[in-house]
């Protein structure tokens, strides 16, 4: 998305040098996910469906992270710079980086007219799950937990929620590790693609107040 220098009084931009660009990257986050729950779907092979899973959650969490720091991009050249719009965009930027992104939804939407995060209903309870899982993927700590077992109460929940279980036995060396028993379902993948994809759907009418 460029911005363009004031370089002329003419209404064209015809021949004006471009400043900068930013390229509105969580629109690949989220066809990622859909990708890989496409691919999750194709495939009878259980090693594919928990790296397809895998990389699903990774890019459905990224993504509403990269959707807010989009708005914010976009805000502040939309306001002239001096201006009290600006100055509030402009002390947000300075303090992305120490935002959650349920902090960070707060913060914009307090400016755009649109809903505080609530952790309780759809799609924010969702995507906290989502990000909760990704948190657990990516810091994975190798903790060894018993059967069904998971190492969070929201990942617990979104097990029951699914009904995935341990197919093991759990006697001599045949047990399985909730990593495994969820990353190897087809539904995790299916669920995350699908809740992901309504957040976006809903986003701008959440965001904005307005549909």
């Amino acid at each position: 998305m460029p911005e363009q220098l004031d370089d002329s009084s003419e209404d064209t931009y015809a021949g004006r040098r471009i400043r900068a660009a930013m390229h509105p990257f969580s629109v690949e986050f989220l066809a990622g996910c859909r990708k890989f729950s496409d691919l999750a779907e194709e495939t009878d092979d259980g090693q594919e469906v928990m790296i397809y899973a895998t990389s699903c959650i990774v890019n459905a969490a990224c993504f509403l992270e990269a959707k807010l720091n989009e708005e914010i991009a976009v805000a502040r050249i939309c306001f002239d710079k001096g201006s009290d719009e600006r100055k509030c965009w402009d002390e947000l930027k300075e303090s992305e980086r120490s935002y959650s992104v349920p902090q960070k939804w707060s913060q914009i939407a307090a400016l755009t007219g649109g809903c505080r995060w609530d952790s309780g209903v759809d799609p924010f309870q969702s995507f906290e799950t989502i990000s909760s899982l990704r948190n657990e993927l990516i810091h994975f700590k190798g903790d060894l937990l018993g059967k069904d077992e998971a190492p969070s109460r929201k990942i617990a929940g979104l097990m029951r929620q699914l009904n995935i279980k341990s197919k093991a036995t759990w006697i001599e060396d045949d047990c399985s590790s909730w990593i495994t028993d969820l990353l190897s379902e087809k539904s995790i993948v299916r669920w995350v693609s699908e809740k992901v994809t309504s957040f976006d759907q809903q986003y701008y009418e959440l965001m904005h107040g307005r549909s």
